[in-house]
C-alpha cells in the first residue's frame, strides 16, 4: 500500500445582500447556505458551516467515502447564479452589493 497524499479542494463561494437588507452566503461546491444581517457575519457563518462539514466528511472511517461526500454541488441554478454574479461584481457598482470568494481545503485521498 502506498502513502495517500493530500489533494487541495477549492470551493467557490458567492453572497448578496436581499431586499430586505439581509446578507446571503453560498458555497456552491457544498451546497450550503446562511443568511445573516451583515456580509462579514454571513461569511464567518458560511466558513464555519463549511469547516464542519469537511471535517465531518474527512472524519469518516471510510476513506473512500470522502469522494461521495466532498464535493456535494449546488443546485444548477445557484451555479448559474454564481457565474452571473462573478461576471457583475466587475463591474463596481455591483460589488457593493455582492461578493465572491474561494476557500481551499486539504483532503486525504484513499491509498
Amino acid at each position: 500500500m502506498s502513502e495517500s497524499t493530500p489533494k487541495k479542494m477549492s470551493l467557490r463561494c458567492y453572497g448578496y445582500r436581499t431586499r430586505h437588507g439581509t446578507w446571503i452566503a453560498s458555497c456552491i461546491d457544498l451546497s450550503l447556505m446562511v443568511e445573516r444581517p451583515s456580509k462579514e457575519e454571513s461569511i464567518e457563518a458560511l466558513l464555519e458551516q463549511m469547516m464542519l462539514y469537511v471535517e465531518s466528511a474527512i472524519d469518516a472511517k471510510d476513506v473512500e467515502s470522502i469522494s461521495y461526500l466532498l464535493p456535494r454541488p449546488a443546485p444548477v441554478w445557484e451555479r448559474l447564479l454564481y457565474q452571473v454574479l462573478s461576471a457583475a461584481c466587475r463591474f463596481e457598482r455591483f460589488c457593493s452589493s455582492a461578493f465572491k470568494f474561494k476557500k481551499e481545503y486539504v483532503v486525504p485521498q484513499a491509498a
